[in-house]
């Protein structure tokens, strides 16, 4: 169990983007932060990546390894990296109550320091989920297995780790999807994510889930579901929670196993008892009956929508649904985005891909 101190001065929730993917999705992050308790650490063995991201603290890790220029897509030079970096990882941790982390793995980086990460917060009692997308398949075997092992020893260390597999970008989206815009929906998940997670500890609720609450659900070993669904009108919130529990994109769980779960409702206004109950009835027969369940609502007038659900069951088994789905679906057509990406966009584009692009022209 988890030695939580609560501080005077609020929750301190360390959101750290790691690798290229992590780097990208703090990008999304950093403007639209509300809460001053969230403090955005990009960490990198490109000193280049780390120029182009926007975070509160950049720390390059491994400079006297790879002098700033990546791991090479080698997961143990991004393990070495992170192991010659470990004092100024832990300062960074240790400031943190709760550790929230955005990693791709498959690569160099985020495979190698992601695991080692998690290691070092779970040494120092502190609570840790990761967001980690996995490579497309067209990428290689070879990329893929770096990844599954990556993934098997994430989980070892980190109390969720949530995966958002990029196949089922394809499968959800087609294959005529702009290429930038694919990994900035990507992103935006991952974004939409860690958001609700943020605001759900750091905003006083009605209903509160505070720190020893998410570290009682975080203590449950296994699989996690985080999902977060959204709507304006009180009539679609069973729309909304039907989207969180079943993200097309988010690598599914069986909750049916799950032994720990939070749910969160934020709206802008109020919402009545009728359907707060509904939600949580809804949750509460998906999963074990012997599973603490805990619910939280909060008023947060800056929401986008009326209101936001978000759903967070650890404890569970994962379900192999990729191969499963429809492969009868056709994806419609669709007119191809001609739209031109901004110059920033290019560092929207994983390493692999970037590299293998010739180099710009130059006037």
């Amino acid at each position: 169990m988890f030695q939580l101190i609560q501080q005077n001065d609020g929750l301190s929730i360390g959101v750290f983007g790691i690798g290229g993917c992590g780097c990208n999705t703090l990008n999304s992050i950093f403007e639209q932060r509300e809460s001053e308790q969230a403090h955005l650490y990009s960490v990198n063995t490109d000193k280049v990546v780390l120029e182009h991201t926007q975070s509160d603290e950049a720390v390059l890790i491994g400079a006297e390894l790879t002098h700033g220029y990546g791991a090479g897509a080698d997961p143990k030079v991004g393990l070495q990296a992170a192991e010659e970096s470990k004092d100024q990882l832990l300062t960074l941790i240790n400031g943190c109550d709760i550790i929230l982390c955005a990693t791709g793995l498959g690569g160099g980086t985020g495979t190698g320091a992601s695991p080692y990460i998690a290691q070092l917060a779970s040494e120092q009692n502190k609570p840790v989920i990761f967001v980690a997308t996995l490579p497309f398949s067209s990428e290689g075997q070879f990329r893929s297995n770096i990844a599954q092992a990556g993934l098997n020893e994430l989980k070892e260390h980190a109390n969720a780790v949530i995966t958002l597999p990029n196949d089922q970008l394809i499968e959800v989206l087609g294959n005529d999807i702009g290429l930038f815009d694919a990994f900035k929906h990507s992103n935006q998940i991952l974004h939409s994510l860690i958001k609700s997670l943020i605001d759900m500890l750091c905003f006083q609720g009605l209903i509160n889930v505070d720190l020893n609450d998410f570290a009682k659900i975080m203590d449950c070993q296994g699989d996690a579901v985080l999902g977060v669904g959204k709507c304006d009108e009180e009539s679609e919130l069973t729309t909304a929670l039907d989207g969180a529990l079943n993200n097309p994109l988010v690598n599914q769980v069986d909750m049916s196993s799950s032994t720990g779960v939070i749910i969160q409702v934020n709206c802008k206004d109020e919402i009545s008892l009728g359907s707060y109950n509904l939600i949580t009835d809804t949750v509460r027969q998906q999963v074990s009956p012997n599973a603490l369940v805990i619910c939280g609502v909060s008023r947060i007038e800056s929401l986008a929508t009326n209101y936001e659900l978000l759903v967070i069951a650890t404890g569970a088994s994962s379900k192999m649904v990729i191969d499963d789905l429809s492969k009868d679906k056709q994806p419609e057509e669709k007119e191809p985005n001609k739209a031109k990406p901004e110059t920033t966009d290019i560092f929207d584009i994983p390493a692999f891909i970037r590299n293998q692009a010739p180099a710009p022209c130059t006037k």
